[in-house]
């Protein structure tokens, strides 16, 4: 009976002794044949996916009502675009027309605008996010707004991305596939494009710049446009371009009604004494960018200048001068450098860190975004209590600004805002420091899926 079993064990060892000898190559080479799919499967195949993906990064929480127009641009269009002067041209409009007394304009739309669903554009179906305005679709090529009263940079206001309503269908090459959110904040947005040749894109938000930076370094972000790559621009695999950002203005603030702060004096002695040397912007010399058409180089500048500075603090007459200096987040260190330069000229300095704009404040640092018309009737008329953070009461200033957002013609605007730029820095209620550089990043071997996106 054991021999047996010993018998019929040896037959099969012999049998599978015989079967591996004749098949062994045929063997090994089914194991490599899988671990090889198996490595592409799991390592290569992810890669090669990606490798027409572009992941673009931007800082910041933002939900499905304030989608950054930047990222918007991607997907659809505008019914009218801006140029870097300010002026506007038509975009999905052809044209429009402007009601004798101002106050309506008609918006005509081109011809053959289809949909991301392959629907025609209707001038009744378009969704476009303005307050105070009635807006009415006419008839399928032409949209009313009627305004309160006459604004002459209105067109510039229509320079915002429309979609069909109740929905996110646009006419940009690029459509929405993907919305990822959690509590209402969104943490990624993916894109496809129907076109040849464009590759997909993957938008990431990051709460912090040093998030995006650190993404960008894992190769997690190829893109991105950060406010410091002092770290980046060592990095052989990426490539950082340096342009500056005349949109946006570092200024100070300055409580016009404030009791130290109301003397023009002080006010200009305080502009005198800071040295712009080290600023890591384009020096400002006017509230409007130099861009703008309605730019003057002819105003009144305020460069470096001690003797000066003490100068106008002894005319002002202001004794012992302390000032509390709110800063919003990211300013900290050229508020400690405008601290010293102050400082020097005889002014305690106390810095106060804000987490957002405060409604009250003696001098604030902070980012001015500048609208593309020259028109800051918002920023500076003495009516605007919300948004006119200086208090400024400017008999001059307020006539000018109502004068030029009523003139239609360019050339009727121009010289009114050439003398407001005067006046307010005559006036000086606030000091504005300069045009912050950005810096633009992107991996070197993702430069050529960059260039086919239309940013």
């Amino acid at each position: 009976m054991l021999s047996s079993k010993i018998r019929r064990f040896k037959f099969w060892l012999h049998l599978i002794s015989a079967y591996l000898e004749r098949y062994t190559k045929i063997a090994a080479a089914v194991v490599l044949l899988l671990a090889g799919a198996t490595f592409i499967f799991v390592k290569l195949l992810p890669q090669i996916i990606r490798a027409n993906v572009v992941t673009i990064g931007y800082v910041g929480n933002y939900s499905i009502e304030n989608i950054p127009t930047s990222v918007l641009t991607l997907v659809t269009d505008s019914l009218v675009r801006v140029d870097d002067t300010g002026r506007p041209q038509s975009a999905l409009s052809s044209h429009w027309t402007i009601s004798d007394d101002g106050k309506t304009y008609v918006v005509f739309l081109k011809d053959n605008l289809t949909w991301h669903d392959g629907s025609a554009v209707d001038a009744r179906n378009i969704t476009i996010a303005i307050e105070n305005v009635k807006v009415t679709g006419l008839n399928n090529k032409a949209i009313e707004f009627k305004l309160a009263s006459p604004i002459s940079s209105f067109p510039t206001i229509l320079d915002k991305p429309v979609f069909k309503t109740k929905t996110f269908y646009g006419v940009g090459e690029y459509r929405m596939t993907d919305i990822d959110s959690r509590n209402g904040i969104i943490k990624n947005i993916s894109l496809a494009a129907d076109k040849k040749g464009l590759p997909r894109v993957d938008i990431r938000f990051y709460q912090t710049e040093n998030q995006l930076q650190e993404a960008i370094k894992i190769g997690e972000v190829k893109f991105a446009s950060v406010a410091n790559a002092a770290t980046l621009a060592r990095w052989p695999n990426l490539e950082v371009e340096k342009q500056t950002d005349r949109l946006e203005l570092i200024t100070i603030f300055f409580n016009a009604q404030d009791s130290l702060l109301s003397s023009r004096e002080f006010r200009q002695a305080l502009a005198y004494a800071i040295n712009r040397s080290g600023f890591d912007g384009e020096i400002a010399t006017s509230p409007l960018s130099k861009n703008n058409w309605a730019y003057s180089g002819n105003t009144k500048k305020y460069e470096y200048n001690t003797g000066r500075a003490k100068e106008l603090l002894s005319k002002s007459q202001v004794l012992n001068p302390r000032i509390v200096l709110s800063v919003t987040s990211g300013y900290l260190e050229l508020a400690e450098s405008i601290k010293n330069d102050w400082h020097d000229l005889g002014v305690d300095v106390e810095i106060k860190e804000e987490k957002e704009i405060p409604q009250d404040f003696q001098a604030l640092l902070a980012l001015n975004r500048l609208p593309r018309d020259p028109d800051q009737y918002a920023l500076w008329h003495s009516t605007q209590i919300k948004t006119n953070l200086t208090k400024l009461k400017n008999v001059k200033v307020d006539k000018l600004l109502e004068d030029g957002r009523t003139l239609q013609k360019e050339e009727d605007r121009k010289p009114l805002y050439e003398e407001f730029q005067q006046a307010l820095m005559d006036d000086l209620p606030a000091i504005f420091l300069y045009h912050p550089y950005k810096y633009k990043v992107v991996y070197k071997n993702s430069k050529d899926l960059i260039r086919n996106l239309p940013l």
